[in-house]
C-alpha cells in the first residue's frame, strides 16, 4: 500500500511540472498582463497579439478612411486608395471584443479596444492589392480579412 502513496505523489509532482512547462499560470517577458501562455483564450486577453509592424501616426491634411471593426469582420472589406497618395485610416472597434488592423505588406498593426478609435497613417507607394486583417487568434480565420487596393 506504501508504493501507491509514492507512486500517486509522483503522480502530482509529473502533473504540477506538466502545467508549468505548458506555460499554465506563467508570466513571463513575452506576455503582457493578463495574457496566458499558449494564447489561450484569446478573447479574454489584454495587450497586443501578434501582428507585425507599428500604428503609424496619423498624416496631417491626409484624407480619412473609415473603416469599423466588428465581431468578426471589417467593413468595408475593400479600401481603395491611390499610390503615394497619404490617408488616415480610422479605425473604430464596434465590437464587444479587442481588434487590430495588420496590414503586414506596410508594416502596420495597430490595436483597437472595444468602442476604441484609433487613426494610422499610411502611404502605399506602390500599386497593388495587399491583405489586411485581425491578428487575434482565430479572427482571421473567422473572416476577418479585407483588401486594400492600391490604384496606380
Amino acid at each position: 500500500m506504501q508504493w501507491l502513496a509514492v507512486v500517486g505523489a509522483a503522480l502530482i509532482v509529473v502533473a504540477i511540472a506538466g502545467m508549468g512547462a505548458s506555460g499554465w499560470g506563467m508570466h513571463g517577458p513575452w506576455m503582457g498582463p493578463g495574457q496566458m501562455a499558449g494564447g489561450g483564450m484569446p478573447h479574454m486577453v489584454q495587450g497586443h497579439h501578434r501582428g507585425t509592424g507599428t500604428a503609424p501616426a496619423p498624416v496631417a491634411g491626409a484624407p480619412a478612411v473609415p473603416v469599423t471593426a466588428v465581431d468578426f469582420g471589417f467593413r468595408p472589406k475593400e479600401i481603395r486608395v491611390r499610390a503615394g497618395q497619404p490617408v488616415n485610416l480610422t479605425v473604430v472597434n464596434r465590437g464587444t471584443l479587442e481588434h487590430d488592423i495588420t496590414l503586414p505588406a506596410l508594416g502596420i498593426h495597430a490595436v483597437a479596444r472595444p468602442g476604441a478609435r484609433i487613426t494610422v497613417g499610411i502611404v502605399a507607394a506602390k500599386a497593388g492589392t495587399y491583405e489586411f486583417y485581425c491578428s487575434v487568434p482565430g479572427h482571421r480565420e473567422a473572416g476577418m480579412v479585407g483588401r486594400l487596393v492600391v490604384a496606380p
